[in-house]
């Protein structure tokens, strides 16, 4: 089984957790509680008929990405920042400045290590903090959640913004990018099935070191796994 390495990454509160969690389990908190240690998961997932174990680890918010092995130990030690396969950098669609923070983190990611060969996906959160149930102050958009229509609560310049983001991440970063709800669980498989539809793409697990990343497995790492309850298979 090739296991993926994925770490999610963004400034605190755009609901890097939440995603995590209605990825592998189905659940949302309205309760915000700051993430103070490294969380893993170990979901599994199916894509072009071959299987993939995915490392999912939900670190606290970092203050910057470390350029070499010396600044990793010293500061971010057990978190495999540099060693990861894949990166998703999360922001808040609700306040796009944040995503500013993403930016720093992938410019100095570049710096750190080659990411020609290392999928990064761009996903903006809380989708449905940009819609709110009826007001006549807006103009109505088409869906709903439950029985309240969805009406747009953002100005031009939010619009604007967003806009220039996904050009940006498209175009010249060259990255995937998805917008999300982790409150509705809205597009959160699509957020993991675009990062693994990138994994499998390259020249068939070459950019992954050649033979994929290939674990041994161990009676404890199974014990683990079933204590955890890590058994979910996703077919992307």
């Amino acid at each position: 089984m090739d296991l993926v390495k994925v770490i999610l990454l963004g400034a605190p509160g755009v609901g890097k957790t939440s995603i995590v969690k209605q990825f592998v389990w189905n659940e949302f908190s309205d309760e915000y509680v700051s993430t103070d240690r490294k969380h893993t998961y170990y979901p599994s997932a199916i894509i072009n008929d071959r299987l993939y174990e995915l490392k999912i680890s939900d670190l606290p918010a970092i203050p910057y990405f470390p350029v070499n092995s010396f600044y990793e130990w010293t500061d971010f030690r057990f978190y495999g920042l540099r060693s990861a396969t894949a990166y998703i950098l999360v922001f808040d669609l609700s306040n796009v400045d944040t995503f500013q923070y993403i930016r720093t983190l992938r410019e100095q990611i570049a710096e750190s290590r080659d990411i020609r060969n290392v999928p990064l996906l761009v996903v903006g959160n809380k989708q449905d903090l940009l819609l709110a149930p009826g007001n006549s102050n807006t103009n109505e958009t088409s869906g709903s959640v439950g029985s309240a229509p969805l009406m747009a609560v953002t100005g031009n310049n939010s619009v604007e913004k967003r806009r220039d983001i996904q050009n940006l991440v498209k175009k010249h970063w060259k990255c995937g990018y998805v917008e999300c709800s982790a409150r509705y669980n809205w597009r959160v498989v699509a957020v993991f099935k675009e990062l693994m539809k990138t994994v499998d793409s390259i020249d068939g697990g070459v950019g992954l070191g050649g033979q994929g990343y290939k674990e041994v497995c161990s009676p404890m790492i199974d014990n683990i796994h079933d204590a955890l309850d890590r058994n979910k298979c996703v077919i992307l």
